[in-house]
């Protein structure tokens, strides 16, 4: 991938039109007690933040010049020795109920609310190469790491980029064996010391030095930058690339993908040569089944919406294959058959126009893994064949993956039930995380979260202000930080705990008042604002 190729792409996962970098981290692991190996599923995706963070007040900050690309961290460390360099790699166990430090490699215990994996990139730049043997040398960090002056061998100063990961460990709490830490990164490493991470620079480059020049808001608002434009939800949500190596890369497995055998350290581990793994790039792997035998053909992967059914007719089962559901529709007389969360089953004689797209189809079907049964509202359609038994045209292929497992968007009620009327909501608020959240206080109750159990925390520890994120979390505080208000479409996170309420999003808080609470002395620390105005623009 370079540059041109990276600014020839019609579609992204990130948010931004202007911005068509890749972003790459490698996955995490769980290895199980028999040896096989299983991916950790992720929580949300990854989040770029980018940092305008200055060694004096005045400094000048550049935009990556084309063909720029730079790695953060070592692949082969496994030990720690307290540079720059891995200072830069952190680790936090998220737990609510019993927060703790951030940690230079794994921190080996459960962490219940995920385990999020950071890797800050060097800030310093030569202002010569673009690209360097290792693709490190040309690039260097300041002298705090992610703060402080450049070296005088690379003096020219980029915005910053941090990225964070966040991966759900907790249901593989009792499972871990002999009570040792049981994760490893998919490079072979036990140790979290080798996690990295890539950048190729895909910016519309006169874009971005025009946003790190102009757009200051402490709040890190991605949308209050005027700059940028946005890619509309759903393409951004279904943007996917097709897999072209035929190997496996999740679900149980006897070996890691690749050419990663498992190396402890404390020495660099070594990249293994001679081994087995194909290097073969073949053709993109579909996303749809040959139905032809039976007369019926793939028509692409359609968008549903839950108060208004793409098809009509529905049935479930949970040994769901293509052919069932094909089946089912036929014996209803219809055209048209839909599969979608992997066990739903579809029907009708038309779609709307509307309704098609390049859209992702992604999730296994529950009565036969090799075949793709839709999405979270996406339906992999087929069609009854025409007369002539010609096949109509496919939707472009799609990345295959084998978790069921998703986050569902809410069917809002109005307003959960409340300990009272005191408590009204505020709608949906940006959380820019970091360096402070717009409510600084974790939640949690040993319960599912939900917004009525997140208010009855907060109101219990004599707090004002209650949010729910991520359909997960829960926050406390008596006064809104550096948070702003948000389109309410922005917070559609099912809750956890009732998945017919909202409980925020990705970066956004649903938030509630207590009208009749007095407001307390308690604090936010201070944060010296020059070094911390950002913008989450990934």
């Amino acid at each position: 991938m370079d540059y041109d190729q990276a600014r020839r792409s019609t579609c992204s996962t990130c948010s931004v039109k202007e911005d068509l970098s890749n972003y790459w981290t490698p996955n995490l692991f769980y290895r199980a007690k028999n040896g096989s190996f299983h991916e950790v599923e992720q929580m949300g995706g990854a989040l770029i933040y980018y940092l305008q963070r200055r060694g004096t007040p005045g400094e000048k900050l550049h935009a990556f010049p084309k063909g720029f690309r730079m790695l953060a961290g070592d692949p082969l460390l496994r030990s720690y020795t307290d540079n720059k360099e891995q200072r830069a790699v952190s680790y936090a166990c998220l737990d609510y109920s019993n927060p703790s430090p951030e940690t230079p490699g794994f921190p080996k215990k459960n962490c219940p609310n995920g385990l999020r994996m950071q890797v800050f990139f060097p800030s310093c730049w030569n202002g010569k190469d673009l690209d360097s043997p290792n693709h490190k040398s040309h690039v260097a960090y300041p002298d705090g790491t992610d703060t402080g002056k450049c070296p005088p061998t690379h003096p020219v100063r980029l915005i910053s980029i941090f990225y964070e990961v966040l991966f759900d460990i907790n249901p593989y709490k009792n499972l871990w064996v002999d009570g040792k830490w049981p994760f490893l990164i998919s490079t072979g490493d036990p140790t979290g010391y080798g996690f990295h991470g890539d950048f190729v620079n895909g910016w519309n480059i006169e874009v971005l030095q025009k946003a790190v020049d102009g757009c200051n808001d402490d709040s890190g608002v991605v949308e209050e930058c005027p700059f940028f434009s946005f890619f509309d939800k759903n393409i951004q949500k279904d943007c996917h690339v097709a897999p072209r190596v035929d190997e496996q890369t999740s679900g149980w497995m006897s070996k890691l993908p690749g050419c990663n055998t498992i190396q402890a350290g404390p020495g660099k581990a070594t990249v293994p040569t001679n081994c087995d793994a194909t290097t073969v790039i073949g053709e993109p792997k579909k996303a749809y089944s040959d139905m032809s035998a039976k007369g019926w053909f793939y028509d692409g992967c359609a968008i549903d919406k839950l108060d208004s059914r793409t098809l009509p007719i529905r049935t479930g089962s949970d040994d769901m294959t293509i052919e069932q559901c094909i089946d089912y529709c036929v014996s209803k007389g219809q055209t048209y058959a839909g599969l979608q969360y992997s066990n739903e089953c579809y029907c009708g004689t038309s779609i709307a126009t509307d309704r098609k797209g390049d859209y992702l189809c992604a999730v296994p079907c529950a009565g036969n893994p090799s075949q793709i049964c839709g999405g979270a509202q996406r339906l992999s359609v087929y069609k009854k064949g025409p007369a002539d038994g010609s096949k109509p045209k496919s939707s472009a292929p799609v990345v295959t993956v084998t978790s069921a497992k998703l986050n569902l968007l809410a069917t809002p009620t109005p307003v959960p039930k409340v300990p009272s009327s005191n408590w009204v909501s505020k709608g949906c608020y940006f959380d820019p995380v970091n360096p402070a959240r717009t409510l600084p206080k974790m939640g949690w109750w040993g319960e599912k979260i939900t917004n009525a159990g997140c208010i009855n925390y907060c109101q219990s520890k004599g707090f004002k202000y209650a949010g729910t994120e991520f359909g997960r979390q829960c926050f406390c505080g008596n006064v809104i930080g550096a948070g702003k208000p948000m389109p309410d479409s922005d917070c559609k996170m099912a809750c956890e705990g009732n998945p017919k309420e909202v409980c925020g999003g990705p970066g956004r808080l649903s938030l509630w008042e207590n009208t009749k609470a007095t407001k307390k002395s308690r604090s936010i620390p201070r944060i010296a604002l020059d070094l911390y105005k950002r913008g989450v623009w990934a």
